[in-house]
């Protein structure tokens, strides 16, 4: 068995644990929201793994103490975009490995952990450029950092809440049963 698959299976012990209990962990309450977001299990499961809406997102910042400013915006870098700035916008990953050399090359050496619980699911999408896995937060408002840390503590958290992530459909359908508080034999197949 190779070391990632070791990973998974672990990953998937410590999943069934809490879905057997009935009981997600706080700190999965990114992901609950996700799931009561998206009105159906199908919506939450496409969510889940195309737009990969895991209800953990990141932003690199150079700021230790970033806040969210509706006078700020990101800059679109690409060939077409110019630099061009949009206020009050705001761009994140749920894939932080992805940033990760993008963060270090701009001189971001902290990354806020940025809650989108209350965002409406609308409001954010994935985009299709650049490193991958950034999305396009259209109205921040209702979004709050959650915290500020070193890209090291960064690390350490989100490989931890990998350990907790659905990792089969089985897994993502009680999941979803949990969050909504739907009983999953009456959620669709």
């Amino acid at each position: 068995m190779r070391n990632r698959d070791l990973i998974l299976l672990e990953g998937s012990q410590t999943v069934e644990t809490y879905l057997t209990k009935g009981r997600i962990p706080s700190f999965l309450n990114g992901l609950a929201a996700e799931a009561r977001k998206a009105g159906s299990f199908d919506t939450f499961k496409h969510d889940y793994l195309i737009e990969i809406k895991h209800g953990i997102y990141w932003h690199w910042t150079n700021d230790p103490h970033f806040q969210i400013d509706p006078a700020k915006g990101p800059r679109d870098m690409t060939s077409m975009g110019g630099g061009h700035m949009d206020p009050g916008k705001l761009m994140v990953t749920s894939h932080l490995e992805n940033w990760a050399a993008y963060g270090s090359a701009r001189g971001r050496p902290y990354v806020a952990l940025v809650d989108l619980s209350a965002v409406p699911r609308n409001e954010y999408y994935q985009v299709k450029r650049s490193f991958g896995n950034e999305f396009f937060v259209n109205d921040p408002s209702k979004a709050k950092v959650a915290r500020v840390v070193s890209p090291q503590a960064a690390r350490r958290l989100d490989r931890r809440w990998d350990e907790y992530m659905p990792a089969s459909e089985d897994q993502l359908r009680r999941f979803y049963a949990l969050a909504t508080g739907q009983p999953q034999d009456q959620l669709a197949a």
